[in-house]
């Protein structure tokens, strides 16, 4: 039997798309099952139902605007996706954050440590070379960056990697998670893997800076209000109109991200919509942070080479990559006509992944990125 299945469901009743991948995820020696549903299906019932009829085994995952798999030709109709991973080689320990409201940081480093009490061990001596973490965490949630922070500080030692849950840019649809039958928003779950077969993380981020900057002069949460003085969606208007090759105004919210800079490294937030004057971005950002517009690069040539590489270190062959995309990335990609070609670049492994509004990079809540897990 093979270490690791992939199954989809289609179709607009939640209960008979639970019940077909748990016909399809059944089997001796299932360790865990993640699970990716469409926002548009009852989340509590893909949950409960899911959760009840696989465990022991641990089940988690989230709701999402767009799932990734090569398994069907996924179109207008609610879909849904699994991975199961089976057999000896893998133990798992989960831990769940259920209030991220409350004292954030720290609940979501001791749900690192409670993963690692389930494992049987201490976050401190959990080993690099034989475990690795993944997060999920409720995309709505304002405290998605704390979330990053706390998990993975709580074992720093560990490359963790994740995703938050989604559902459609405008949308007020919630966007919960989902742990052992239970459905929560405002919750994370961090999952630590215990594997005695390689994992290795996989990154891609294909945006370039430009030399245009702007000062965030009035923001609230995830809203921009005003750069550099004036109002943001027009001072944004005004910058990208000198960059070389920029695109139409109506445009720019999906040929152009920000990025706030530390220490050399750009931490991506992509422009999710345009309220008024008001710019909705995917993280939150604060009054006085200084930002660079970026532009797209080679999305499908980056990922091409990015996946490749991560699939050689684990060997050259690869049982399943569990892949958190930014929604960005495919915006982008149906803008640019892209959206065939990127889908086959996931293609080539055997994917179960979704489309998150945020992705997790140890203790960085980063936008328009691919982060996920490569397995042997």
């Amino acid at each position: 039997m093979s270490i690791a299945r992939e199954v989809v469901a289609v179709g607009t009743d939640a209960a008979k798309v639970a019940d077909e991948l748990v016909e399809k995820l059944r089997g001796p020696g299932l360790q865990l099952a993640v699970v990716f549903a469409d926002a548009r299906l009852d989340p509590a019932v893909i949950a409960s139902v899911t959760g009840r009829a696989l465990g022991p085994a641990p089940v988690v995952g989230c709701s999402t605007r767009g799932v990734v798999t090569r398994l069907a030709q996924v179109g207008r109709e609610p879909a849904a996706v699994a991975l199961g991973l089976y057999g000896d080689w893998l133990r798992v320990g989960i831990g769940v954050v259920p209030e991220l409201s409350r004292s954030p940081l720290i609940r979501s480093r001791d749900a690192m440590h409670a993963a690692a009490a389930m494992l049987g061990t201490t976050a401190a001596e959990l080993e690099a070379g034989r475990h690795v973490a993944f997060g999920l965490c409720d995309g709505r949630s304002t405290h998605q960056d704390s979330f990053c922070i706390g998990s993975a500080a709580g074992a720093v030692q560990l490359r963790v990697v994740g995703g938050s849950s989604s559902s459609e840019f405008t949308s007020r649809v919630p966007t919960p998670i989902w742990v052992n039958g239970e459905a929560m928003t405002e919750a994370g779950v961090i999952v630590v893997l215990e594997s005695t077969r390689p994992i290795r993380v996989v990154t891609s981020a294909h945006l370039v800076p430009t030399d245009v900057r702007a000062v965030v002069t009035a923001a609230s949460g995830r809203a921009v209000e005003e750069l550099d003085g004036f109002p943001a969606a027009s001072r944004l208007g005004q910058l990208v109109a000198h960059i070389a090759g920029g695109a139409p105004e109506d445009s720019y919210p999906v040929e152009f991200a920000f990025a706030r800079y530390i220490d050399g490294v750009p931490y991506v937030r992509s422009i999710m919509d345009v309220d008024g004057q008001r710019l909705v971005l995917a993280g939150a950002v604060e009054a006085g942070h200084v930002l660079r517009v970026m532009r797209p690069g080679d999305l499908i040539g980056t990922t091409r080479a990015d996946l490749a590489a991560a699939a050689q270190a684990v060997g050259g062959t690869v049982s399943a990559l569990l892949a958190f995309s930014c929604a960005s990335r495919h915006v982008e990609a149906m803008a640019r006509r892209q959206e065939a070609k990127l889908a086959a670049e996931y293609a080539q492994y055997p994917v179960i992944g979704l489309q998150t509004y945020g992705e997790q990079i140890g203790m960085v809540l980063v936008n328009h990125t691919l982060t996920g897990l490569v397995i042997a």
